[in-house]
């Protein structure tokens, strides 16, 4: 992992007692051990917004039998993907993101984890401002190959943002008087045989609107967010119309950071509040970042009782 992006999380109480939000969302009070960590790095490129932090939280709030499927909508760089890979095997997850150049990295990794390392090492020996600017005008989506410039522009990527123009070019400049990172082959292999048989789809997340008997994870991106990191913004009324369409038939977990009541959740959902520690380049905070977790079932119980 890259020491910038690490990040530390925790749950801990909304307010001082559990309390309701004016659409009568559950705020809940919890507190969590902040610092478990996981067994395993599940992560392979730096991304804003990655969840692999969240391994912890996960554990704790996601009961062992959570449906037939669980789907990952908004997949971006893979933290959840990964972690639910490793926690219940992977025939029966689904990643979807609706960038066909990450796609094409994660089949490319699924597929051809030794092809995309010696990739990656091509760019490794030639890296330099003149050389990023280069490959960055190149394809992307361009299977192994287009996999591998991407795996290059996104470890060297200013401050681990993944951004990409309205033409899906991407458009994040170099970081700074940095050498490029070496990256560990067994790591690559290891996240590989991790999502061994894992479903990859590039769709739009509405075209999932219809699974039933499943467990949803939404981590949109950037609702009500003006930063530019990332080239898709979920419209809304969208994404209100698919949780009322999906959350009837199936257990949702939602990670964001607006407020439950801007994402008009029902009475249903209980809400937890996270505090992340971030230490990253492009972003400094004077305060602790917040995000919610919101769920529409009852966390198991057995897990929550080690953090009361």
């Amino acid at each position: 992992m890259d020491s910038k992006d690490n990040q530390k999380e925790m749950i801990d109480p909304m307010i001082k007692n559990v309390k309701r939000t004016k659409m009568g969302v559950t705020l809940m009070k919890q507190c969590f051990d902040v610092g478990k960590q996981h067994k395993v790095p599940l992560k392979i490129i730096p991304y804003v917004g990655c969840k692999s932090g969240f391994a912890h939280i996960f554990d704790s709030l996601i009961p062992d039998n959570c449906g037939k499927k669980i789907y990952d909508v908004f997949g971006g760089g893979g933290g959840f993907t990964f972690y639910a890979c490793d926690r219940f095997g992977s025939k029966n997850i689904v990643y979807n993101d609706h960038n066909p150049v990450i796609v094409n990295f994660m089949k490319s990794l699924k597929k051809s984890p030794d092809e995309l390392f010696e990739q990656y090492q091509k760019h490794y020996k030639k890296s330099s401002s003149d050389y990023y600017l280069d490959v960055r005008d190149r394809d992307l989506e361009d299977g192994v190959v287009g996999a591998g410039r991407f795996f290059y522009l996104a470890k060297n990527a200013f401050s681990g943002k993944i951004r990409f123009n309205s033409k899906n070019r991407f458009n994040c400049p170099m970081r700074k008087n940095t050498k490029c990172p070496q990256i560990k082959k067994d790591t690559v292999q290891f996240l590989s045989n991790t999502i061994k048989h894992l479903k990859i789809t590039n769709k739009d997340f509405k075209n999932y609107d219809d699974v039933k008997d499943g467990f949803v994870y939404l981590d949109p991106p950037y609702m009500n967010n003006t930063n530019g990191h990332y080239n898709a913004i979920v419209d809304l009324t969208d994404f209100v119309d698919f949780l009322k369409s999906t959350q009837k038939h199936n257990k949702i977990m939602i990670s964001e950071q607006n407020h439950p009541d801007y994402l008009m959740l029902s009475s249903m959902y209980k809400v937890f509040k996270i505090t992340l520690n971030r230490s990253m380049q492009y972003f400094t905070q004077k305060d602790k970042s917040m995000e919610i977790v919101a769920i529409n079932y009852d966390p198991p119980k057995a897990n929550l009782m080690n953090y009361v």
